[in-house]
């Protein structure tokens, strides 16, 4: 590379930097905040048939890599709000588990579709053939990152 080249790895960071910084200006959960929402969809993803009662708080804490009192913080909020509930087990009191209410199902869903309106209008703006070129690339993108092929 010559004097004043610029790498593609270094234009794909600046790139990514710009989108990360768009990200920050947002506000991605509408009223919830970034903690907040992350555990909400965080417990939309994890709970399922195997775990009824919800995920208990300090499995949520490790695999979210948060400090307690933050992980506290934002299920106060989240409980306030009526979107999630937490139950205690009731052969070991020590243990809580959090699930999530209809409201904060029906907040899912319409996060959901504001996420998917948002995508359909930027890929509408893209036109055909560049949206198909960036599916294609980022999948290809994923398969080298996971060595999935």
């Amino acid at each position: 590379m010559g004097e004043g080249e610029i790498s593609y790895g270094q234009e794909l960071i600046k790139v990514m930097n710009k989108l990360h910084c768009m990200k920050k200006q947002s506000r991605g959960f509408g009223e919830l905040s970034q903690m907040d929402g992350m555990i909400l969809f965080y417990l939309d993803h994890n709970i399922n048939d195997d775990n009824a009662l919800g995920i208990k708080i300090s499995q949520i804490t490790n695999d979210l890599k948060l400090m307690k009192p933050a992980t506290s913080k934002a299920l106060n909020s989240l409980e306030e709000k009526n979107y999630i509930i937490r139950n205690i087990d009731r052969s070991d009191r020590r243990v809580t588990y959090v699930s999530i209410t209809k409201e904060g199902y029906a907040f899912i869903k319409s996060m959901h579709d504001v996420r998917n309106q948002h995508i359909e209008d930027l890929m509408n703006k893209l036109g055909e053939h560049d949206a198909k070129e960036l599916i294609r690339i980022v999948d290809k993108l994923y398969q080298i990152v996971t060595g999935e092929q």
